[in-house]
């Protein structure tokens, strides 16, 4: 089976609403098992970003300075 590629997003220099509205919508396009890699450089977008993809069931691990990796899991 075929891995889905990875979608890269950057959030830099956004406020939280905006960053978690370009993540959504980059996230909406995604199948199951798809994933994101988002650049930010905000400690609260990380922490928003972090509880906003728990809430909807998917996985969000820190895959580097200042990028976190998301896999849709719902």
């Amino acid at each position: 089976m075929t891995q889905p590629p990875i979608v890269s997003v950057d959030v830099q220099d956004m406020l939280c609403a905006q960053a978690l509205a370009v993540v959504a919508k980059a996230r909406a396009a995604l199948p199951i098992g798809g994933r994101l890699e988002i650049r930010y450089n905000a400690d609260d977008v990380r922490r928003d970003l972090a509880a906003w993809a728990a809430d909807r069931g998917d996985q969000i691990e820190v895959s580097g300075a200042e990028r976190l990796q998301l896999t849709r899991c719902a």
